[in-house]
């Protein structure tokens, strides 16, 4: 039941659901990171859909080669079994695994981009420091309407639910409220660009509790708090060790609590990356700053969460569409070279 180019393979220890496809060898991978209770299938679409109303066909129209991960999750065309304690690290681990095995088959940069949806946000520290632990990075994390290390920010999730398999339960939780996403994605292109059944059934089900953004772990039998291993597992306070950051968010009502905090929340991890990567480790060079060179720092790295942040149309799911996929990879390409024109730009200044 796997859709053309999926592959089923093992990293990690658990399943994944893996689909490549090749650009030119020049370019680094983009890997698309799914969020909770959703296979990576929303970034390539069905068989029988439109490709250009997603985004990897858009991806490969500029070149780009394509890695879409899906952790496993309830889904019976897809895995057969299931793993509630699958963790973060876990997640983390598997993927720097496939990233770094579909890299090294393919003679790939050996820094991706990585393209973390929904609560994928939550893996950006620990996914750089597995891949580093492999010889490889992340030269761009691109939040994509995705939940931050912040502790506490989706507290709708506290809510949710094992299901008999020991799993988060998505329906009753807010799987309505994706197919209203999806709904409002359908109605701005005018077309369906996915059917809600064949979503609901080819690419949603339940998943392991630990990835939701709400300190919860699976034991005996329950869900149960555990904020302190969950802050240490997606390095909330580990500052220098993500990788550099930049966010895709959106202003719909539809999905309010990311329209109204994503700038906020991921401007505190965009900032202190910038910082204790390119400023506060050359602490020599930062004490003998003239006093205009430090007038122009301040100046640069008070902007440079707002110029690495980009609001597009649509909602929760705006890559969804020609309009939303085709945009989103041109967003992409602007905040990757605005990323590497401020790397450049604050080492000049401190030089």
């Amino acid at each position: 039941m796997l859709y053309p180019g999926e592959e089923l393979t093992e990293a990690g220890g658990y399943p994944a659901l893996v689909r490549f496809e090749p650009g030119r060898p020049e370019l680094p991978v983009v890997v698309f990171v799914t969020g909770g209770g959703v296979l990576g299938r929303v970034a390539y679409g069905p068989p029988g859909g439109r490709a250009a109303d997603f985004l990897c066909h858009w991806l490969h129209e500029e070149g780009f080669p394509s890695l879409v991960l899906s952790y496993p999750i309830d889904n019976r065309g897809a895995f057969d079994a299931a793993f509630p304690r699958f963790s973060i690290t876990d997640w983390a681990e598997q993927s720097a695994e496939i990233i770094a095995r579909y890299m090294d088959r393919n003679g790939l940069p050996a820094n991706a981009i990585v393209l973390g949806w929904s609560m994928a946000g939550r893996v950006a520290e620990p996914l750089h420091a597995a891949l580093r632990r492999k010889g490889k990075g992340i030269e761009l994390f691109v939040a994509m309407a995705a939940a931050s290390a912040l502790p506490h920010t989706l507290p709708g999730l506290d809510h949710l639910k094992p299901a008999a398999s020991g799993l988060a339960g998505v329906k009753g939780a807010y799987l309505d409220w994706l197919l209203h996403c999806l709904a409002d994605q359908n109605a701005a292109a005018g077309h369906v660009v996915l059917d809600a059944d064949e979503f609901t059934r080819d690419m949603t089900g339940d998943f392991p509790v630990g990835l939701a953004a709400s300190a919860m772990r699976y034991r005996d039998g329950a869900f149960v708090p555990d904020p302190a291993g969950d802050a240490l597992e997606v390095g909330t306070a580990q500052y220098r060790a993500f990788p550099t950051l930049a966010l895709m968010t959106h202003a719909s009502a539809i999905d309010a609590r990311h329209a109204l905090t994503d700038r906020s929340n991921w401007g505190v991890y965009i900032t202190q990356q910038l910082c204790e990567g390119l400023v506060f480790s050359q602490t020599d060079k930062l004490a003998a700053l003239p006093p205009e060179k430090w007038a122009s720092l301040v100046a640069y790295v008070g902007h440079a969460a707002q110029r690495l942040s980009a609001t597009l149309p649509g909602n929760h799911m705006f890559f969804l569409g020609e309009n939303g996929a085709r945009r989103t990879v041109q967003t992409l390409k602007l905040l990757r070279q605005t990323a590497a024109d401020i790397a450049g730009d604050i080492s000049d200044l401190m030089d």
